[in-house]
Formats: structure tokens, C-alpha cells, sequence
């Protein structure tokens, strides 16, 4: 038997089916329902309404076991309140996990996997609202910060109170750092450990910056960052070791002290956003959590498993997903600023 004929005799589809089941097979696409069984194991079963562990076996329907919460007697399953609660194409959903670790488009993910574009929607936002745990974790050293600007995007939105630009350049915004832009911390120690995190509309203050990165750094680290002024204030009253840095002056102190990894995932960033051609500033938040989430798992031996975990893991990914729009009212962009 010539398998390398038989294969070369098949169609491009029936190409592609075959290698799906071969993936599937050799344990490269992450079963999710298998996945949750080893988390029960190592973890207990938590209510994804109120998060307690009171809870008991409640049956088994449609093969996934059931619970009940004594506390707010409300019913799940083991999927419930994660990405994959209410999806039905779950193989594929799992086949599009590793499209996302790819950074594959909308459009040539749903030609893929043979769905509509707005399935894909669907599946990348409640996939990134649930790596918002990722986005964040203790600073080790040296920890490098910085503050970056965002020009208010409203792409495809339909409730516009203005005639819609034709191209970016129709909208006229102020040049550089300005109070009509959208401010992100960045942040990332020497071990690789990236942060990005929505601060305010408009220029940062210090209780944006102890907002967004201040649970993160403890009283041993030692901060780079430029001269800022709310930086260097908020470093004074949190009384850590500040280093400051003016780029057209100073690149490195003492041979240790210098922001070229901020500024290096801050180039990253903005080449792997490109692609996109723009995200709208509504769901700014969920892309820095996929970049972030990108930046961790370079080094990682098996990705596509750590990630099918961290969709498993966390409950609250419905909630998150669904509190999109009110977040992003939150930030109180003037409708006039709006591109």
C-alpha cells in the first residue's frame, strides 16, 4: 500500500480532513473534555455562578456530568462558564485553538474550518476574554515600564453619531503623547514576563499606573522607566529604586539599567497587531491579553496543551466576555474623539 500515492490522489478538502483526524489522533489537538477531567483531578469543581465549592453530583446529560450548587442551587457542567459553555462545533472550536496560536485572520480561519466569519468572531473573543488571567503575574528583578498610546478606533461599530471616516488620516489628532488617546502600561522584567494593561483615556497619572501594574511589583524590584512624571511619582510614594531614562540622552546606566526590553515588546507588538489592520478600541484589551499570552508561551514545549488548560480553567470567561461593552464604556471616550 503507497500511502504517499493514495494521499496525492485526494482532494485539497479531503487533504485537509485527513490530516485534522491525524492530529487528533497523535494527541496534537487538545480534547477539551479531557483536558477538564485531569483539571477535576488536581483541582476541585468550583460554581461557575457563585464560585463555591459546596456543590454535588447532579446526573450526567449528554454525556457531560452535571452538578448543583447548594448554595445558589443553579445547575452546570464542566464547561459551563468557560469559552467552550453552549458551543456545538466543539471540534472544530478545538481545531481553531491552534489557528489562534498561529495569529490566523477571521477570514482565513472560517475558509479553514468551512464556518462563518461571524462563528469565528465568536469563538476568538471568548477565547482571548478568558486569557485575561494570563495577563499579569509577579515581576522578578529588574522591571522595565513604559507608557503607550492608542488612537480611538470604533471599527465596525453601527451606533456613530457622525458621518464615518473614509480613511484614518480624516480624523485630526494631536501628534505624539495627548489627553484624546487611549494610555496602556507596559511593563516586563528581565525574565520575560510581559504586561499590558489599559490604564486611562488620556495621559497616565499615578493611580492609573498603581492601577495597572502597581499588584504586580513589590518593594524588591527596581524599576527603569523614562522620566515620566507620574511615573517617578508613583515609584516615590510605592519607595521603590527608580531609574529614569531620556532616550536622546542615556540609553544604559551602571551596564544593567535600561529599557530595551520594554521597547523591544513594544516593537513586537505593533508587528504582530499589523495584520489586523486595526483593532477597534472595544476590544483593545482582549488583543493585549493574546499578544501577552503569545510573548509566554515562546519558550513553551508543548503550547497548544497549555493553552487548551487555560480555556478550561477559567469559569469566568462568559461573564468577562459579555462584560466587553460595558468595560469599554467605562472609558469614557468622548463621542467626538471616536475614529
Amino acid at each position: 500500500m503507497d500511502l504517499q500515492l493514495m494521499i496525492e490522489e485526494l482532494a485539497d478538502q479531503d487533504k485537509k480532513d485527513l490530516l485534522v483526524i491525524l492530529k487528533r489522533e497523535l494527541g496534537e489537538t487538545p480534547q477539551l473534555a479531557k483536558v477538564r477531567s485531569t483539571i477535576n483531578e488536581n483541582q476541585k469543581v468550583l460554581c461557575p455562578h457563585c464560585h463555591t465549592e459546596d456543590i454535588y453530583g447532579h446526573g450526567i446529560y449528554k454525556g457531560r456530568k452535571r452538578y448543583k450548587c447548594k448554595q445558589c442551587g443553579k445547575t452546570f457542567n464542566d464547561f459551563t462558564g468557560t469559552a467552550i459553555s453552549g458551543i456545538k462545533k466543539i471540534d472544530k472550536f478545538q481545531e481553531y485553538l491552534e489557528l489562534t496560536l498561529e495569529s490566523v485572520s477571521i477570514r482565513k480561519a472560517a475558509k479553514r474550518l468551512s464556518v462563518s466569519t461571524n462563528t469565528i468572531f465568536d469563538w476568538r473573543h471568548k477565547i482571548l476574554a478568558s486569557l485575561s488571567m494570563v495577563n499579569g503575574n509577579s515581576f522578578d528583578g529588574i522591571v522595565e515600564c513604559d507608557d503607550k498610546q492608542f488612537k480611538i478606533n470604533e471599527k465596525g461599530s453601527r451606533k456613530l453619531d457622525r458621518e464615518a471616516y473614509k480613511r484614518p488620516s480624516d480624523r485630526k489628532t494631536k501628534r505624539g503623547i495627548s489627553n484624546d488617546k487611549l494610555s496602556v502600561m507596559v511593563a516586563t522584567d528581565r525574565k520575560g514576563n510581559p504586561l499590558m494593561k489599559i490604564a486611562k483615556m488620556g495621559r497616565i497619572d499615578s493611580d492609573s499606573v498603581e492601577k495597572t501594574i502597581g499588584s504586580f511589583i513589590s518593594p524588591n524590584n527596581i524599576l527603569c522607566s523614562d522620566s515620566h512624571p507620574s511615573i517617578i511619582l508613583w515609584a516615590k510614594n510605592k519607595e521603590l529604586e527608580h531609574h529614569t531614562f531620556v532616550a536622546s540622552k542615556q540609553h544604559v546606566k551602571n551596564q544593567c539599567y535600561h529599557v530595551q526590553h520594554v521597547n523591544s515588546l513594544d516593537n513586537r507588538y505593533e508587528r504582530w497587531i499589523k495584520p489586523f489592520y486595526g483593532v477597534a478600541t472595544k476590544y483593545l484589551s482582549q488583543y493585549l491579553n493574546w499578544f501577552v499570552f503569545l510573548q509566554k508561551i515562546k519558550k513553551s514545549s508543548e503550547p497548544i496543551k497549555e493553552f487548551a488548560k487555560i480555556i478550561m480553567i477559567n469559569i469566568k470567561t462568559i461573564n468577562q466576555y459579555r462584560n466587553i461593552g460595558k468595560e469599554y464604556e467605562k472609558l469614557n471616550i468622548p463621542h467626538y474623539l471616536r475614529t
